[in-house]
């Protein structure tokens, strides 16, 4: 009895030795991606003007895109569907759509997911950037598939798992994965971000492709990006029609 005491005595002890190096490697992990993000300099930045297109590999549309971003999360994105205007705004407290070829020819307030949708492009922070704040868990995993990247596992407080995964030399995100119900299938979701390019010394990815269960959906390629312009805050209201 004493053998099977003693020997869970040191089993106990490795357990908690590894699970102590395993959070000091992810803090040292988080610390050197947050140097390479330059995340105390984005910190810092009030707005931002993205230019570029999304390349919709299912229909073979392409559509160039402006978007608007200032804090807290007001956000306005103007793009083009089949040759007409779309404008989505969120003022902060509503979100809005105008679309007239997609048969929304008054602005319409958008709520649930498509809300939601367009909240995500109003990020401005590195998602693993105080994680804890927000109520997410994060822990160092392992994919020997993947062991070129260090590979991170957010789980946000009340939602599905993201796994994130590095770059082993620069420490920036090259793609993260989730799962996602759609139609009531289950579905992987993969994001990959490369082709990095400092803008005002912040490296930003200038190139997204977005891939569902393996096959490309989206490619999202930015032509510019500018920082900390004064934007109108009228940009974020409610889109007026052509007839106003």
């Amino acid at each position: 009895m004493r053998m099977k005491i003693r020997s869970l005595a040191v089993l106990s002890t490795l357990l908690a030795s590894w699970t102590g190096l395993c959070a000091q490697d992810l803090h040292q992990i988080l610390e050197e991606h947050y140097r390479a993000a330059e995340q105390e300099k984005m910190t810092r930045m009030e707005t931002m003007i993205i230019r570029g297109k999304s390349i919709f590999t299912s229909i073979n549309l392409e559509s160039p895109f402006t978007l608007y971003r200032a804090r807290p999360d007001r956000i306005r994105v103007e793009s083009n569907y089949q040759g007409s205007g779309v404008i989505q705004t969120y003022d902060g407290k509503k979100g809005w759509i105008y679309a007239p070829a997609m048969g929304i020819p008054e602005p319409r307030e958008v709520t649930g997911e498509e809300l939601e949708a367009l909240l995500n492009q109003a990020e401005f922070e590195d998602p693993l950037w105080k994680y804890e704040e927000k109520g997410h868990t994060l822990e160092l995993t392992g994919n020997p598939a993947r062991d070129a990247e260090y590979q991170l596992k957010l789980t946000p407080e009340g939602g599905n798992a993201i796994h994130f995964f590095l770059d082993r030399k620069t420490y920036l995100i090259n793609s993260y994965v989730s799962r996602q119900i759609m139609g009531g299938t289950e579905n992987e979701i993969e994001v990959v971000m490369d082709e990095y390019q400092n803008v005002k010394g912040i490296p930003v990815a200038h190139r997204t492709v977005t891939r569902m269960n393996g096959q490309v959906v989206t490619t999202v390629r930015l032509e510019d990006v500018d920082f900390n312009k004064k934007l109108d805050p009228s940009l974020f209201e409610k889109p007026a029609n052509a007839g106003e």
